[in-house]
C-alpha cells in the first residue's frame, strides 16, 4: 500500500505552476525478474505494477491560460467550458502495469530504491484544465529509502514525478508534473 501527495504542480508543457494538489492511494506489487550483484552490493531488478483505486486532484489553470475574449472568443463566452478553466476538485482512478523497480542495500538494513510505472488514468472531469481530456497517460519515475521491520514489512519513504498527459489525443495536451512526496508500506 502506498500513498502519496503532491509538493508542487506544474504545467508539463510550459513548467508554470498550477495551483491545486494530487494525492493518491495505490496498490504496488513487485516481483523480482533478476539478482546481481553492483559494486559488490546485491541488486534486485523487480516488474513493478501499481493500481490507483484513489486519485484526488485539485487542479485549475494557470492564470494566463484562462481564454479571454481577446485571446479565444468563443471559448471565453461559454460558461460551460470556462468552468473547465477554474480551480476544482477532481477524482479519479488509475492503472499502472508497466514499471520496473532496482533494490540496492545500504549501510545497515536500510534500501535504496529506484522505480518507474506507466500506464493510464481516468477522471471525473477533465485533467488537467480547459480543452484537455478526462483519460491520461502516466509515467511516475521516483527514488526512496526503505527499512525493513518486523521481519516481514517494509516501510519507504521517497520523491516520485508524477507526470500526466494525454498524449495530444483532446484539443490541447497541458499535461501536468506533480512532484510527490511518497510513503509506502510493504508486506513481503
Amino acid at each position: 500500500m502506498a500513498f502519496s501527495d503532491a509538493v508542487a504542480l506544474r504545467t508539463a508543457s510550459h513548467n508554470e505552476v498550477v495551483e491545486g494538489d494530487l494525492r493518491t492511494v495505490s496498490v504496488q506489487v513487485t516481483r523480482a525478474v533478476f539478482r546481481t550483484h553492483w559494486h559488490d552490493r546485491p541488486l534486485t531488478l523487480s516488474w513493478l505494477a501499481e493500481a490507483l483505486p484513489v486519485m484526488l486532484m485539485k487542479s485549475g489553470a494557470p492564470p494566463n491560460r484562462v481564454p479571454t475574449t481577446e485571446t479565444d472568443r468563443e471559448e471565453a463566452l461559454d460558461p460551460a467550458r470556462m468552468a473547465r478553466y477554474q480551480v476544482r476538485n477532481v477524482y479519479g482512478f488509475g492503472l499502472a502495469p508497466f514499471g520496473a523497480e532496482a533494490e540496492v542495500p545500504m549501510t545497515g538494513a536500510l534500501q535504496l530504491l529506484v522505480n518507474t510505472t506507466a500506464g493510464g488514468a481516468w477522471f471525473n472531469k477533465v485533467v488537467p484544465y480547459g480543452r484537455a481530456t478526462q483519460a491520461n497517460f502516466t509515467v511516475a519515475p521516483g527514488v526512496a529509502l526503505q527499512m525493513p521491520f518486523g521481519g516481514s514489512h517494509a516501510l519507504a519513504v521517497g520523491y516520485a514525478l508524477h507526470h500526466l498527459s494525454n498524449a495530444s489525443f483532446g484539443d490541447a495536451n497541458p499535461g501536468l508534473n506533480s512532484h510527490l512526496v511518497t510513503l509506502r508500506l510493504r508486506a513481503r
